[in-house]
């Protein structure tokens, strides 16, 4: 009962912190293909200036869904060597802003602006006139709230889709990729987002439970190998990793006891030494729960990093830009 108790509030708080956010981020992602004409150095000056731009107006990627991107195309409408000394660059560049479905190849929205850049060397004429990607430019924010548009558009009319494939997903235990796909999509205001929120703190909680088991059973393993010291310290290797909300606590409770149980005296002190710190976890968490907006953090946190780690660690798609 008090495990019900302790996933409802989860749920419920989870639920009650995303619909609080009325103007969610969508999540958008800075996309600069290699360029034989821009310096290396400035690219990625134009990278972080696409960036403070996306942050600034409510366009961060908060998961790293990558499938929306913002991109700039550079050409040059000038380029002059003024006399020195020193010698310098002048360039004028036309700067075209563009958003849109990478994955569909669909221009979203797009802005162009003119800017003039001069510097002692090509890199630093490049990066002068990228300097004028102001995040407070009217233009660029007009611009970006109509991309915001389209992003949310799509979510509304693909979100049933999205339910289905993440419920799909985690029936195959590929929880990770199930909670990347719920967590990319923004507030839309529907019912469709309201599931969305709810299944991913389900899917959260089984995967845990999932993971719980499995470590579990590796932890038994390990004891039954080797019931001594070493025996001890790798199945308290395993036991660390099981998060104290998984559904096998109690099993755990039994495999700490029999292994302290039969742990000879000389190699008691290392076994304590990693009970204690499995102890020190569990109090902790114990202790936060008793504090809904603490429990509610843990909740939030726990299932945005699931789907953070499985996008970091996907390989870099490279585009063709429309």
């Amino acid at each position: 009962m008090k495990r019900i108790i302790f996933i409802m509030l989860i749920m419920t708080g989870f639920l009650s912190y995303m619909m609080a956010q009325s103007d969610a981020n969508v999540s958008l992602c800075v996309y600069m293909p290699k360029s034989s004409e821009i310096p290396e150095a400035a690219l990625q000056f134009l990278e972080s200036q696409l960036e403070n731009i996306a942050t600034e107006n409510g366009t961060a990627d908060m998961v790293i869904c990558d499938r929306f991107i913002l991109t700039a195309k550079v050409d040059v409408l000038q380029k002059d060597i003024v006399a020195g000394p020193p010698q310098r660059i002048s360039q004028t560049l036309n700067i075209t802003l563009q958003v849109g479905d990478a994955v569909d190849n669909k221009l979203f929205s797009s802005t162009s602006l003119t800017a003039v850049g001069i510097g002692t060397n090509l890199t630093k004429a490049y990066m002068e006139a990228f300097k004028q990607i102001r995040k407070n430019n009217k233009q660029i924010a007009d611009f970006l709230e109509q991309a915001k548009g389209k992003i949310v558009q799509y979510y509304q009319e693909h979100c049933e889709s999205i339910y289905a494939e993440a419920q799909g997903l985690a029936k195959l235990q590929q929880y990770d990729e199930a909670l990347y796909r719920l967590a990319c999509v923004p507030d839309i205001g529907t019912d469709c987002y309201t599931r969305c929120q709810n299944a991913m703190v389900q899917i959260w909680q089984t995967k845990i439970n999932s993971d719980g088991r499995q470590l579990l059973k590796f932890a038994r393993t390990a004891w039954a190998q080797s019931q001594d010291e070493v025996g001890a310290e790798e199945a308290a290797n395993y036991l660390r990793q099981i998060s104290p909300a998984a559904d096998c606590q109690g099993e755990v409770s039994k495999l700490i006891s029999n292994i302290t149980a039969k742990i000879k005296h000389d190699e008691e002190r290392a076994w304590q030494f990693q009970l204690r710190q499995y102890n020190d976890r569990v109090q902790q968490e114990r202790e936060a729960s008793r504090n809904k907006q603490e429990l509610l953090r843990m909740g939030i946190q726990a299932a945005k990093d699931v789907a953070i780690a499985f996008a970091q660690n996907q390989p870099k798609r490279e585009y063709i830009i429309w």
